[in-house]
């Protein structure tokens, strides 16, 4: 599988971070590697739970495992001709900033860090960039988008960002939201499989004890994937590597 390798500094401290690599690739000189999505434990490692759907099996087989809250109407809306779904393999400089502008606009709600626009450009640099929107056809208004990283075989979801807040005070148009975001995970799937992808990541799973993130795990499971154990592992080569290495444990 092919690793991903980005080169990055954060508060004065130079990181390589690593995804997907199944066995040990040569590392660059930094003060901090850390190596995302393995199968083993490292030395100084954090384990991370996610949901993966195999999308080797048949179509019908990988949507007939979804809760029926999110299957249901799930083709009406994606097939609707009041809707527009667009797959971008090669993010331009606009489609950076549009994505970014939106996130950050979530991010602020919800008290996040803003987008990391220079990682998402790492990630383009490397073709392992993807994103997908769905927008009104009529108004043109981006009503939900994602961002996921890729390599060939496994498609990561990095960032999804929904427009509910727009309709705050309209149940209606926000349940509709609701199945149209659902329906863009679906149509990122199809896609996917088609590319010859084998597996589909919802990108993470939350503390369980955080309501919120809870929330937010619930709705990923309704798509019907299977729990997954992986660990971040982290190498830090220098004193500088390994003050970071035990900040940035606390915060993935």
């Amino acid at each position: 599988m092919k690793a991903l390798t980005i080169q990055r500094k954060k508060y004065g401290v130079n990181i390589q971070e690593i995804y997907f690599s199944l066995e040990t690739i040569k590392k660059n000189k930094c003060d901090l590697n850390i190596n995302f999505c393995v199968d083993s434990k490292g030395k100084n490692t954090t384990s991370a739970l996610t949901s993966i759907i195999d999308l080797t099996q048949e179509t019908q087989k990988i949507i007939s495992n979804f809760r029926l809250t999110h299957r249901r109407g799930i083709q009406v809306y994606l097939d609707s001709k009041d809707l527009n779904y667009k797959f971008i393999t090669h993010p331009s400089s606009k489609d950076i900033q549009v994505f970014c502008k939106a996130y950050d606009v979530l991010a602020r709600e919800k008290n996040l860090p803003p987008c990391n626009e220079t990682k998402l450009r790492f990630f383009v640099g490397q073709d392992a960039l993807i994103f997908t929107n769905v927008s009104c056809a009529i108004t043109g208004e981006l009503l939900c988008l994602h961002a996921l990283i890729c390599n060939g075989e496994r498609a990561r979801l990095l960032h999804a960002v929904s427009n509910f807040r727009s309709y705050a005070d309209d149940s209606t148009k926000r349940n509709n939201l609701s199945k149209i975001h659902r329906a863009l995970y679906w149509f990122e799937m199809n896609h996917f499989k088609k590319l010859g992808y084998k597996t589909y990541d919802l990108g993470g799973l939350g503390d369980e004890s955080d309501p919120e993130l809870e929330k937010i795990n619930h709705f990923k499971r309704g798509f019907g994937g299977v729990d997954y154990k992986e660990y971040i592992n982290f190498t830090p080569n220098n004193l500088k590597g390994w003050i970071a290495m035990h900040y940035l444990m606390k915060k993935l």
